[in-house]
């Protein structure tokens, strides 16, 4: 697992407190006891898994899932120490995270973050799959959470589409329609993400093509970019409050396209080693939520 996560023998070792040598060995002795085929391929550089290699590694994460979960059963640590992966949906680290992570530093001392960022259908399956112990995921009705998980709705969200000020106002004072803006520039993530997945879904509805200027990763440099060339983008509302270009830009009205969404803290709903410092975060989050 060491050498899966962080890519190389010598960071695995560097990690486990091992030498490269008996690292390398460990990994042999694990392929023996495994039938004798490779779990890595070390003909590319750096090595990576071979098809049973990921088959393994998924199936060593839920042993040692199950050895905490048990660990827990019999004993509910008032301290916990150990290495918490969390996740985090793209667009919500620093705005949400970084007042409840320093609250979590400061009670549980002996705890090392380690904090990822990724999509939020990635994060629900990394939860899944024991690769993560938590996420804060961004849901919205498209996500469907996996059997033994437990999702704990921290805040409300609303995706909006933003354009620049300079926008002129629809004749009349009508609000504005997904038919309006097919002839648009859009600014949008990369595909991946569920809010640009659904914005497509809405205008394949409507057989109407939309019309994407650049696949912009981040919504902070979205909003940046429109703010200086115009267009449309799609971001969470919390975000656009929070951006400084938000003087140059505006939200629009769009009634037939909606998406809420809710900030979600995603665990195991097995009890856990973590499981103190995971309420702890629940709490700090919903606070900073609001």
């Amino acid at each position: 697992m060491a050498v899966a996560e962080t890519g190389s023998i010598s960071r695995a070792a560097a990690r486990l407190n091992l030498t490269q040598p008996a690292t390398t060995r460990r990994i042999q002795n694990f392929e023996a006891a495994v039938g004798g085929a490779p779990l890595f391929n070390r003909a590319v550089k750096p090595a990576a898994l071979t098809s049973l290699g990921t088959h393994v590694l998924e199936r060593c994460r839920r042993v040692l899932t199950a050895v905490a979960e048990l660990e827990a059963s019999t004993a509910r640590a008032a301290d916990p120490a150990g290495r918490l992966k969390a996740g985090v949906a793209h667009g919500l680290g620093e705005m949400v995270m970084t007042a409840p992570l320093d609250a979590l530093r400061r009670t549980f001392p002996r705890i090392r973050l380690q904090v990822s960022s990724n999509w939020s259908t990635n994060l629900l399956e990394d939860v899944c799959s024991g690769a993560l112990d938590c996420a804060v995921g961004l849901l919205t009705e498209a996500h469907t959470v996996p059997a033994g998980l437990m999702r704990v709705t921290l805040g409300a969200e609303q995706v909006v589409i933003v354009a620049t000020s300079r926008l002129p106002a629809r004749h009349g004072g009508q609000p504005w329609r997904l038919r309006d803006l097919a002839d648009k520039d859009w600014f949008l993530n990369p595909p991946g993400c569920g809010c640009r997945a659904a914005l497509t879904k809405a205008f394949d509805r409507l057989q109407l093509p939309i019309h994407i200027a650049a696949e912009v990763f981040g919504e902070d440099l979205q909003l940046s970019l429109l703010s200086q060339s115009g267009g449309l983008g799609l971001v969470p509302r919390r975000q656009f409050e929070h951006s400084p270009h938000r003087h140059e830009l505006r939200v629009i009205d769009v009634p037939d396209f909606t998406l809420p969404a809710t900030v979600t803290l995603i665990r195991s709903a097995m009890p856990g080693r973590f499981d103190p410092v995971l309420e702890l975060l629940e709490h700090e989050l919903k606070v900073k939520l609001g």
